[in-house]
């Protein structure tokens, strides 16, 4: 870790009462608890969209005492017998998801540091209430550009977050990282502000925002620094108009010729329905009538939004070439 990184344990909320409200992703939470990485309030009688309540060790022994379905999963998820969603992150969080969506219990364990417990949260937990309540969020990073707004997707390790950094330090906004809450206003697509921060690994940290360091820490499950990049503007509260969506595609130029090459490819049919769909954020909700709604959104995202394959070579070098093919694509829709 950075030495001028912060340790996330030394970001842990002040002591007080609850109830607490923030802001982010365009929903209201409510919680027994403050969080660190968010700090917007909600306008006044806007409506709790999800309710955050502490509770001990035994309650989640009690009601979820049917081992995972797979222990040495990284997390533990299962849907217990009132359709409510466990999930664990060992050291983490642990937490109950009401069948509905509407509220969650959860817990901190004594190792766990704020800055990770908050990061993982308002991540995986949000994601599956969200899911519950009837929406499909994606794993995506979404940045505001000159041109237009723009959602880098991809599976982990596929270089979102490093083209993400490089393209905030050429002047593009972060709106959110690792999480997309995606709605629809009169067909067109809307990217809300997730917490602002960008998950990197310390070389990219180091070499494409070195000033967003101090104002960092740690994340103890990923093992990346947590950076916040520096926002002119401040509030994160009006959804933004999204532009094009990118999945970052992990497969290498097929023939020799094309080394070094930056290849961008519209993404169109069963393709496209196979990227959105593996792009969710809740993959482990298999149901027949999940995947059927998941079909309909992506559906509906192809309709709003053009989607396109970028291809290259993981190399700082080729970073520019590739910002520039994003911003001429923007630039001509």
């Amino acid at each position: 870790m950075s030495a001028v990184a912060k340790s996330s344990q030394d970001r842990s909320p002040a002591q007080g009462r609850g109830p607490y409200r923030h802001l982010v992703y365009g929903l209201a939470l409510e919680s027994d608890f403050p969080f660190v990485s968010i700090g917007e309030v909600p306008d006044e009688g806007m409506e709790t969209s999800i309710r955050l309540t502490l509770a001990p060790p035994e309650y989640f022994r009690r009601k979820a005492a049917r081992p995972a379905a797979n222990p040495d999963d990284w997390i533990q998820h299962g849907v217990l017998e009132d359709g409510s969603v466990h999930m664990k992150i060992r050291g983490i969080f642990e937490a109950i998801v009401a069948a509905d969506g509407r509220s969650v219990a959860c817990m901190r364990p004594d190792e766990a540091d704020q800055g990770s417990f908050e990061a993982n949260l308002l991540n995986f937990v949000l994601s599956a209430a969200l899911t519950l309540q009837g929406e499909e969020p994606l794993h995506a990073t979404v940045l505001a550009l000159e041109e237009g707004v723009v959602a880098l997707l991809g599976p982990s390790g596929a270089g979102k977050s490093t083209l993400a950094a490089f393209l905030i330090g050429h002047g593009a906004r972060l709106i959110t990282d690792d999480m997309l809450r995606l709605t629809f206003i009169e067909g067109r697509g809307y990217a809300h502000y997730g917490p602002n921060r960008l998950k990197l690994l310390d070389e990219p940290a180091q070499r494409l925002l070195p000033g967003s360091i101090a104002a960092g820490y740690f994340n103890s499950l990923s093992g990346k620094l947590m950076v916040q990049p520096e926002d002119p503007l401040g509030s994160r509260r009006t959804p933004l108009p999204l532009t094009a969506l990118f999945w970052l595609g992990d497969e290498p130029p097929a023939d020799s010729s094309a080394v070094g090459e930056v290849r961008v490819t519209r993404l169109r049919g069963m393709e496209l329905m196979r990227i959105l769909t593996s792009s969710a954020m809740n993959i482990r909700d298999y149901s027949p009538s999940r995947l059927a709604r998941q079909l309909r959104f992506a559906e509906r995202v192809a309709r709003a939004l053009p989607v396109h394959a970028l291809v290259y070579p993981r190399d700082y070098g080729l970073l520019g070439r590739v910002a520039e093919e994003i911003r001429k694509i923007v630039r001509a829709l």
